[in-house]
């Protein structure tokens, strides 16, 4: 019951409407037991039990995804379908029965809500450009950072980020994980990776859903370096740069980094990129001059002074919400992905647009 059709959307469909009739009969229980008619008057004991009802019902689908090991974002479906679709349409009967105005307002905020997380926010792509400047380089060096695509096909938004990266002309392009949710897009997934222009090479790492293909296979279909925990040392006009890519069960192995470190110890300016940003933890302070990661997806649903609602990860908020930050003196960029958490998971994002990265590393005076 939303704004977009993918694979999964016939079970998801089963799971709304589940939850819907749920929350009906659990709502009718708890009225009855409380001697409150099914369409009551709005006071404060409606609230009370309405907010209860919803309470046990997502106490009860935790539960059930826990005993099941079901995935941990159906409870989340849960919410959005009731905030979403159950509630726009009690409150509209509601309105109707009760002659109460104010709750076709509240249902269609709801449903606007419901557009804006569902089409707007996820198509609104922001392009984002930083700049860097170093003393280590002798002339500017452009990266592309693509991260958490994780599409359910490719759309218009894609394409604008396609577009911006090649206009950009970057010498490297970094793809640090996370391609798409189901297997069947994977051709056309990759016809569209091979559209990304670049002067030197392309990188990339595996991130949490990329075991459904094979890694050789597809990174030389889209013309990408796989460097699942290689290293790499790239000449650039005038600078020596190196280059570390970490596979996803790895950006905590420390051994691993110091010994591919010293793969590029003879270079000027030293990158590493990987999945999920908590590698940050596991390193020294200013061991690399930057380092590129994802997995965070920025939240996508964030708020205003807190940021992203759920991590995914042990760094702070400020640097799951994405761009360039800092942390013990060393760089970290982070990209909010283009891309949804899969399967049962709602593809919403608010406040969160879709981003790509277009960094430049310029020459400081000297």
């Amino acid at each position: 019951m939303n704004f977009y059709i993918n694979h999964f959307s016939f079970q998801n469909f089963i799971w709304d409407f589940t939850f819907l009739i749920g929350n009906y009969f659990v709502l009718h229980y708890f009225f009855k037991k409380k001697n409150l008619p099914f369409f009551s008057e709005f006071n404060l004991n409606f609230i009370k039990t309405f907010l209860f009802t919803i309470l046990v019902l997502f106490l009860f689908v935790l539960v059930f995804s826990l005993v099941f090991r079901f995935s941990s974002f159906l409870k989340i479906r849960y919410l959005w379908t009731t905030l979403t679709v159950f509630i726009p349409i009690y409150f509209l009967i509601l309105s109707f029965v009760l002659r109460k105005k104010y709750f076709i307002f509240v249902s269609l905020f709801l449903i606007i809500l419901k557009f804006y997380s569902e089409v707007y926010e996820p198509n609104n792509l922001e392009v984002e450009k930083i700049s860097i400047y170093s003393d280590k380089i002798n002339s500017k060096i452009k990266i592309t950072h693509i991260s958490d695509l994780q599409t359910d096909g490719i759309k218009a938004v894609h394409l604008r980020a396609r577009e911006a990266s090649n206009e950009f002309q970057p010498d490297l392009i970094l793809f640090t994980g996370d391609v798409l949710n189901h297997i069947d897009l994977k051709k056309g997934v990759e016809e569209y990776l091979r559209g990304f222009k670049k002067n030197k090479n392309s990188y990339f790492v595996t991130g949490d859903v990329d075991n459904i293909f094979s890694i050789g296979e597809f990174t030389k279909n889209i013309s990408f370096q796989n460097l699942n925990d290689k290293s790499e040392i790239l000449d650039i006009e005038k600078n020596k740069i190196g280059l570390i890519g970490l596979d996803l069960k790895n950006y905590h192995n420390k051994n691993l980094i110091s010994n591919l470190q010293k793969e590029i110890l003879d270079t000027n300016f030293k990158i590493l990129f990987t999945h999920r940003p908590d590698v940050i933890f596991h390193l020294q302070q200013n061991q690399f001059d930057l380092v590129f990661a994802g997995h965070t997806h920025g939240g996508q649903v964030q708020l205003p002074f807190l940021g992203p609602i759920i991590k995914l990860s042990d760094v702070s908020r400020k640097i799951a919400a994405g761009g360039l930050n800092e942390l013990n003196s060393q760089k970290i960029i982070l990209s909010r992905g283009l891309g949804f958490e899969g399967h049962v998971a709602p593809r919403i994002r608010f406040l969160c647009k879709p981003h790509i990265l277009l960094i430049e590393i310029i020459p400081s005076i000297k």
